[in-house]
């Protein structure tokens, strides 16, 4: 999942903000911190393969790249109108109360901003007298980025609503005033809902109606936990250091490079190069192109952490060629958004990435042990489609010599060393995840720069910006998911899914189903990011205490978010694939049905079969 994007209820992009140069600014202190950090990330593998020394201080700049990267590049998204939303009920409504919805929203965005601002600046105070041990910076370095943003963030919902005046913001502003008329009148019943054994329950149906009614996810998630904390008399300093917490990881470095990594391979066409590959290889088949598209999104998925990018490479450079050879362009719809939901567990994931720093799994494990499950339904949804080709008759065409075969090959081979390098790099104790990525990015530049000579550095820095605009929505969400977990925790998520467990009779088989259901909901309702951090934690000691392995789970947990994402009619990633390749959304979503079964059955056979996920591992020692 990881990450899709849909546009949020705005306007228009913020105009007096840009005249002022804010959004520029911003972009380029994400883009320096994206580039600063690959440098010294680079810098330090080589300083300790070649000396017996080591940069020390690499572990804090990420800390700080990291939280600019969240918070700042989390701001220019919301901005630019990027960030993650569900408009399954909006879209149906009549434009007039689209606006007034959109009014609502960005006035919860504006009040949800200034509050956890409020915050921050408590807690930049609390820690200006601590400082990082090796760097010795003040710890307070960290929360800036998430003030600035905060800060940004809040003067672009003003702005929109400033520029929607008119019948929709007075509508917006009276439910508003209603509202907190309501809460001023019987606090009492705001508080008790909200803090007592119910306030699960209430929590959830908030935070799903907030999104319902196309709130950004990321801000749905910030309000949810800013209302339990109001209602528990919790300071507000709480939501601002778990949003900083969950974006502290080294690891999450990777995110960004691998991201930034599959933006240049992408632009120095290396998706066009897979793509001929995948067709020499089975573009003669009954069905040939869409068997294409699963190959290709398999071999793709190996050089982007990013679903939403591979919707993006593999969907529109295929698009022209499904139309023209007569495909329709829903059932290209479904194929690809299938495809992408198979692909969640090829390495560099970004679910992988985010699983590993919730739960104690190893992510080089979860790399290799993900290979064979994928390829696996990948194999059930290529035969889909050459069942579903021959009764309806699609005709084949024709077979690829033997010399366009080799040729193809020859053109895909050195991107297809990138996974490789990946696996092999992380096997072998030759660096961690984080700068395996790093150097994923410097194997795209030479290969895009100096042998495929399709880069130019005006290129390179459009790449950089538009990756730390995309990974700062990602790592937002995952802020505001790691604030909302920690209230879920509290709220008492822990002891209800403990409760429904017994009741199943700690059935290993049981929980297993049980759980891939709550997933594929919760990842189809709330993305797949926020679901991942919030129920991974939850769920894998309970699958640890019914005897069943870390990594096994780990692919189940992942599978299932895929299905959720890309599931219609509120998948996120499905509307992805519907914009890519100009489908109708409801036909699409009845083309999809069949590719849902298969996906749902392959997900059981790599739940209840354990040896698809052990077998590589196993194999290879790791």
């Amino acid at each position: 999942m990881t990450e899709q994007v849909c546009d949020v209820p705005a306007s228009g992009h913020s105009h007096a903000l840009s005249r002022f140069g804010l959004g520029a600014i911003a972009e380029i202190m994400v883009a320096i911190a994206l580039a600063l950090q690959l440098a010294i990330t680079l810098l330090s593998v080589l300083i300790r393969e070649v000396t017996p020394f080591s940069i020390l201080s690499v572990d804090e700049t990420a800390k700080l790249s990291l939280s600019v990267i969240a918070f700042m590049g989390g701001a220019i998204a919301y901005r630019r109108a990027e960030h993650a939303s569900i408009e399954v009920i909006t879209k149906r409504l009549t434009p007039h109360w689209r606006q007034v919805l959109g009014c609502v929203v960005d006035l919860g965005v504006l009040v949800t901003a200034i509050s956890i601002l409020r915050g921050s600046a408590s807690l930049f105070m609390v820690r200006l007298d601590e400082h990082l041990p090796i760097t010795g910076w003040p710890t307070a370095t960290l929360v800036v980025p998430l003030g600035l943003g905060l800060l940004l963030i809040a003067l672009t919902a003003a702005e929109r609503l400033l520029a929607k005046r008119g019948r929709p913001l007075l509508v917006a502003l009276a439910a508003a005033t209603v509202l907190a008329g309501c809460l001023f009148a019987d606090a009492s019943l705001f508080t008790q809902t909200f803090s007592s054994r119910y306030s699960l329950v209430a929590l959830l149906i908030v935070l799903f109606a907030m999104i319902g009614i196309g709130m950004p996810i990321g801000f749905a998630l910030m309000a949810g936990s800013l209302i339990y904390l109001l209602a528990n008399d919790i300071p507000l300093v709480a939501i601002a250091q778990s949003m900083i917490d969950a974006n502290s990881n080294f690891i999450l470095l990777a995110l960004p490079f691998f991201i930034l990594a599959g933006g240049i391979m992408d632009q120095g066409g290396i998706s066009v190069r897979f793509v001929r590959f995948a067709m020499s290889l089975v573009g003669h088949f009954r069905g040939g192109l869409l068997q294409v598209v699963v190959i290709t999104t398999y071999l793709v998925s190996g050089i982007s952490g990013s679903k939403a990018a591979d919707v993006v490479a593999v969907g529109s450079v295929m698009r022209r060629e499904l139309e023209r050879t007569g495909y329709k362009p829903q059932e290209s719809a479904a194929a690809l958004a299938a495809s992408a939901a198979m692909s969640e567990t090829i390495p560099p994931s970004i679910a992988m990435l985010i699983l590993g720093t919730v739960t104690p799994v190893s992510i080089g494990t979860l790399f290799v042990a993900g290979l064979i499950p994928a390829a696996v339904i990948a194999v059930m949804l290529m035969l889909l489609i050459y069942v579903s080709a021959r009764n309806s008759g699609l005709s084949a065409n024709p077979k690829a010599t033997a010399g366009e075969r080799a040729r193809a090959g020859t053109d895909a081979l050195l991107p297809l060393g990138m996974p490789v390098i990946m696996i092999l790099g992380i096997k072998f104790g030759f660096a961690t995840p984080t700068e395996v990525s790093s150097i994923a990015v410097l194997y795209g530049l030479v290969l895009a720069s100096v042998f495929y000579r399709a880069l130019t550095l005006r290129a390179c820095a459009r790449i950089l910006i538009e990756a730390g605009r995309l990974t700062g929505m990602v790592l937002f969400i995952v802020a505001a998911a790691g604030a909302f977990g920690w209230v879920l925790t509290a709220a008492g998520l822990n002891a209800h899914l403990s409760q429904v467990v017994a009741l199943l009779g700690n059935s290993k088989l049981l929980f297993l189903l049980g759980s891939i259901a709550l997933i594929i909901i919760v990842g189809a309702l709330l993305e797949g990011l926020p679901a991942i951090i919030i129920l991974a934690p939850v769920l894998m000691p309970i699958a640890n205490q019914l005897g069943i392995d870390s990594i096994h789970y780990a692919m189940v947990i992942i599978l299932s978010i895929g299905v959720g994402v890309f599931m219609p009619p509120v998948g996120i990633g499905f509307y992805i694939a519907c914009a890519v390749v100009r489908a109708d959304i409801d036909q699409a979503s009845r083309s999809m049905v069949p590719y849902l079964v298969v996906l749902c059955l392959g997900v059981l056979l790599i739940a209840y079969v354990p040896w698809f996920t052990h077998a590589l591992p196993n194999l290879i020692g790791k």
